[in-house]
């Protein structure tokens, strides 16, 4: 069984892949960049195995109320892991868009780009990144069928 190590998980590149692919997901619905705080959430509950295979059995209708009522475990500690991982977010941001991956608009929100990113490429990856790739979009998919950051927060346990 072929793992990520650590050096990979930590890795920028990586880190932006999955947002790339959570951004590409939310504005599927919405059409319009994602808020920034919600950027926080996609590499703490996509890099670990443990909590990505939460996600096994759901699909893009499955919905994020729906899917932390049947989960209600991976809310243990979110708080704490979005912390740890806060300057991996960051270090992929800052990545992102300096590879035209993502960009931030005037309003403080964040979009995807597809330049820089050759989606062909994503198919010789190994499985465990076209995972975190898949599931990072589900959630992003989730995040834009709820138009209140607030609440997607207050769903979470947390708060800005």
């Amino acid at each position: 069984m072929d793992s990520i190590d650590v050096f990979s998980v930590t890795n920028p590149a990586l880190g932006s892949l999955v947002l790339w692919s959570f951004l590409q997901g939310y504005e599927n619905k919405q059409q319009k960049g994602c808020p920034f705080p919600l950027v926080f959430f996609p590499l703490p509950l996509v890099i670990s195995k443990s909590i990505r295979d939460e996600f096994k059995g759901t699909n893009a209708e499955t919905g994020l109320y729906t899917w932390i009522t049947r989960k209600q475990s991976i809310l243990v500690n979110l708080d704490i892991r979005i912390n740890r991982t806060s300057q991996l977010t960051r270090s992929a941001v800052i990545f992102g868009c300096a590879n035209e991956l993502m960009n931030f608009q005037p309003d403080g929100t964040i979009i995807s780009r597809s330049r820089g990113l050759y989606k062909n490429r994503l198919q010789n990856s190994s499985e465990e990144i076209k995972q975190m790739v898949n599931t990072s979009r589900k959630l992003g998919i989730w995040f834009s069928q709820i138009d209140s950051t607030a609440s997607i927060l207050n769903s979470l346990g947390l708060t800005l």
